[in-house]
């Protein structure tokens, strides 16, 4: 998998999830403030990652993670893409 594919992949789930479109979930985009997503849909969009790349996402402060990049950065050193 490459970064393009991953990244088509990380935009699927989360869109699935906060039931908007892929196209809205951008690397610049903040969970809360541009996409609305609250604490629950932050536990299930790490769910439907951990079934879509076959992986344990690692416990991170959610804090540390506020934008849609920094979530991606993170999938992509667990991929090595």
């Amino acid at each position: 998998m490459d970064r393009e594919q991953a990244l088509a992949t990380f935009q699927d789930c989360v869109a699935e999830v906060l039931d908007i479109e892929p196209s809205e979930v951008v690397l610049p985009a903040r969970w809360r403030e541009d996409l609305d997503a609250d604490s629950l849909a932050v536990v299930e969009i790490t769910l439907a990652l951990n079934d879509a790349f076959s992986f344990k996402f690692p416990e991170v402060d959610p804090e540390q993670i506020q934008t849609v990049g920094q979530a991606f950065d993170l999938v992509r050193g667990l991929l090595g893409v």
